[in-house]
């Protein structure tokens, strides 16, 4: 009864022509739509830019945004009188349903005339968060979902394998358009490397190696993130001298670890622990929100299941799959969209095999893997993404 009460009051409430509300990750200011709430001050000063954040990233907002907190009654206002809704995940405003019976039917039919209403004058988009390579929605191993309702979407997708999954997965209720990945803008350009390294409080007389595990979605404390199986298993692995020995005879330099966590486990990792599990050469990835600016600084990337891989693929630089737990996150997890051994990342189940594809990589090899992958995915990155949904949406608003 809540949930049709929003609703209701979400139907009720006039939009403002001119408002654009943003979200990403249901609370953070970061991603795809980050770039797009510049690109559009840019173009057109004169929107209204909201923010629904979480009280930590009220600071960071620019001072053209209007900052809400997330989660409080001043937010779903500002939600429902938004002319235009910009995300990166979906379930924002959807609903997937669960079952067939006659309560999941009359469910799907009531939700689907309040959104049906409100979409007469709101304008909804979602950009996503990354190409998937693990299996979502209906489509993961054990799914028991029947069908999806939400408000009328567009999804502003950076190639054409994500909007082919994002349009199955909600039954075709969100159509996609193909506008490139607006965080990835700042991949495609000449950034000063030293710079951003400073911005982020990163040594900048280091190669930086980036490990960015995935999130594991099952396992006894699920409510505790599940950090043992999130990252901090595969850490607890390395040897770390002997990881940038290796780094440092294939590539050169000398190198220093960042670790960029999931934001669903980034609270629960005890940092003092890893620094001194490292000897001091393991940063912290998430003091910044922004995973874009140390894809773009990083020289090399270790990651697991992670999108990271197809954004850091933009860079040319090289990638490696660092997975223990891969049969099972295969086979009894979620499952994979692609098979994980015909993509251009090598991929390890151990520290010892790790340290072997390293010494073994072949740069000549890994481009030519790139070029594939970049066309069997329809990759449509130009560096101005930004600018493309800027102008998509505001064609479509009449602004």
């Amino acid at each position: 009864m809540n949930t049709f009460l929003k609703l209701l009051r979400y139907n009720l409430t006039p939009v403002k022509k001119g408002r654009w509300v943003f979200t990403s990750f249901r609370g953070h200011y970061s991603d795809n739509p980050k770039a797009i709430s510049e690109k559009l001050h840019d173009l057109a000063p004169e929107i209204e830019i909201v923010w629904l954040v979480e009280e930590r990233f009220l600071s960071l907002l620019p001072s053209y945004v209007t900052g809400v907190e997330i989660h409080t009654k001043a937010a779903e206002k500002y939600r429902a009188s938004a002319q235009v809704l910009v995300d990166n995940v979906y379930a924002e405003r959807a609903c997937p349903l669960q079952g067939k019976g006659f309560a999941t039917r009359l469910k799907a039919g009531l939700l689907s005339f309040f959104y049906k209403t409100k979409s007469k004058k709101q304008k909804v988009f979602t950009t996503w968060h990354g190409t998937p390579l693990k299996r979502m929605g209906k489509d993961q191993i054990g799914s028991t979902a029947s069908g999806f309702v939400g408000q009328k979407t567009v999804g502003l997708m950076g190639n054409r394998f994500t909007a082919e999954i994002i349009e199955g997965i909600t039954y075709g209720k969100i159509k996609t358009v193909l506008t490139g990945s607006p965080r990835n803008d700042c991949l495609l350009v000449d950034e000063d490397k030293a710079k951003i390294k400073k911005n982020l409080g990163l040594p900048t007389d280091k190669k930086l190696v980036l490990f960015a595990p995935t999130f594991r979605n099952d396992g006894k404390d699920l409510h505790e993130q599940n950090i043992e199986r999130s990252g901090l298993g595969q850490l607890q692995a390395i040897d770390f001298e002997r990881l940038f020995a290796t780094l440092k005879e294939k590539f050169g330099g000398e190198f220093a670890l960042v670790c960029r966590f999931h934001y669903h486990v980034e609270n629960a990792v005890d940092w003092a622990a890893l620094e001194k599990l490292s000897g001091g050469r393991i940063f912290n990835g998430n003091l910044h929100d922004d995973m874009a600016a140390y894809l773009a600084c990083a020289d090399v990337l270790i990651t697991d299941a992670s999108s990271s891989m197809f954004d850091f693929a933009l860079t040319k630089r090289p990638c490696f799959l660092f997975f223990p737990d891969l049969t099972y996150y295969e086979e009894k997890e979620r499952g994979f969209y692609l098979p994980i051994t015909t993509l251009p990342f090598p991929v390890s189940e151990n520290f010892e095999t790790l340290l072997q594809t390293i010494t073994s990589f072949s740069k000549e090899e890994y481009l030519n893997g790139l070029v594939s992958l970049e066309k069997d995915l329809g990759y449509a990155e130009d560096g101005s993404a930004a600018e493309n949904a800027v102008k998509y949406i505001l064609e479509r608003t009449g602004e």
